[in-house]
């Protein structure tokens, strides 16, 4: 999951290089450095960005546990073979 998380986000950083070329009405290819710098920083924060989603999701259980209220559901859905938009099915309300 990392690896996809990273070449998606590196995706989205070059896409955007490109889109701000294409705006200035340049060549996409200018500035190449540019296109690498964008496509590291874009998985760098993609990456970052899931590592603080999973880690807030473990703060508010936490926080939850000490109110004496149960985890939030579907909490436990963040790992990295799943997504986190699949219901629980083991979960009563």
């Amino acid at each position: 999951m990392p690896f996809t998380t990273g070449l998606l986000g590196g995706i989205t950083g070059t896409s955007l290089m490109m889109l701000t070329n294409s705006l200035r009405k340049i060549p996409l290819s200018r500035q190449p450095w540019g296109h690498v710098l964008c496509f590291v920083g874009g998985a760098y924060t993609a990456n970052y960005w899931k590592a603080t989603e999973i880690q807030l999701v473990h703060d508010i259980n936490e926080i939850r546990a000490d109110k004496g209220l149960p985890p939030m559901v579907g909490s436990e859905l963040y790992s990295a073979a799943r997504t986190r938009y699949i219901k629980p099915e083991d979960l009563k309300n």
